[in-house]
């Protein structure tokens, strides 16, 4: 929720609430002293993360190399006092899992006057930490949540009131135009030599307007091997939505991306996530015995195409996947 604090500066901004807290830093709604520009301020304590600096600087510098609709914009960043700070436009919105929420069906979300809605912003900040079980938000009750098969057998479908909630009317439909937007905006990161390797659900936020965004670069690299700048977090990520690849410490380029992308398609069409592991190793040892389960053996009755996408983009072969972020979105149009 947001919280309002007494003001205080960092730099040239005037901090004026708490969006979002993370293991090592805030992220802040705040003011350009000057232009009176309202920013979301990524603070991170230099004393809690010695590299915090470096690792701002370098989103910075991915985030001023990208011009996109759909990639949130960088404004500015350096160091005051104790905290490294990264300035971004202000996303007033909700990530994609509120997005998809019952209490949106038939709209767009519309923050309140006065400021974003509880939850809302550019505040996702531990790239590390893991997600929020999806099958939550769907108030299921715990009798109810999916369960995995037994080994050798096939996968049992979703229970009929989860299936309900998925495949509500309209959400598929607003589910494939974000979908849509961020493999657009991917296309703009992998067409400058970039992988994100972090994206899932609370890294997509979508405004009062529909448009959707692509944030938090922290993790972002070059494409291609040995190219991590951060050698001790060489498999840095979110373990359920990473890549066969970026989970065994291998080369990473777009098709990583694409692949965590289906993850977020098959969570979000599925209700769980594609594997259960919570530590890379686990997760390289399940897609070493074999892959996801397909989406409509889950959940019969989701939309078709968007199940056959999710099927697609989660194989374990790159080159089995499907090629680009453009061909993806072209596929959602």
């Amino acid at each position: 929720m947001l919280v309002l604090v007494s003001p205080w500066t960092v730099g040239p901004y005037e901090v004026l609430a708490v969006l979002g807290r993370g293991g090592v830093g805030t992220v802040h709604r705040a003011r350009h002293a000057t232009s009176g520009e309202l920013v979301a301020l990524k603070l991170l304590e230099l004393a809690k993360a010695p590299a915090a600096a470096g690792r701002l600087a370098r989103e910075l510098e991915v985030l001023r190399r990208l011009s996109h609709e759909n990639v949130v914009r960088a404004l500015g960043g350096g160091v005051h006092g104790d905290y490294a700070f990264l300035a971004m436009e202000l996303v007033d919105g909700l990530d994609l899992r509120a997005y998809l929420s019952p209490a949106l069906d038939g709209g767009s979300p519309a923050p309140p006057q006065g400021g974003p809605p509880p939850g809302a912003g550019n505040f996702d900040l531990d790239a590390w930490a893991d997600e929020p079980a999806t099958v939550s938000l769907f108030g299921v009750p715990a009798g109810e949540h999916p369960t995995e098969a037994a080994p050798g057998r096939p996968p049992v479908p979703l229970p009929a009131p989860l299936r309900a909630r998925l495949n509500r009317p309209g959400r598929a439909p607003r589910l494939a135009g974000v979908l849509r937007q961020v493999s657009l905006g991917l296309a703009h990161v992998h067409e400058r030599g970039l992988v994100h390797r972090d994206l899932k659900p609370s890294n997509i936020l979508v405004d009062g307007s529909g448009r959707a965004r692509i944030l938090d670069f922290g993790l972002a690299q070059r494409a291609g091997p040995g190219t991590d700048p951060d050698r001790a977090h060489r498999v840095a990520g979110t373990c359920r939505y990473m890549s066969p690849e970026q989970a065994c410490g291998g080369a990473l380029d777009g098709r990583s991306d694409l692949y965590s992308l289906g993850a977020v398609l098959f969570e979000l069409l599925c209700g769980r996530a594609p594997f259960s592991a919570e530590r890379p190793e686990d997760l390289c040892r399940e897609l070493a015995e074999g892959a996801p389960p397909r989406v409509l053996a889950l959940n019969p009755e989701a939309n078709a195409h968007l199940a056959e996408l999710a099927d697609r983009l989660l194989q374990g072969a790159p080159q089995d996947r499907l090629q680009s972020a453009g061909e993806l979105a072209n596929a959602l149009g």
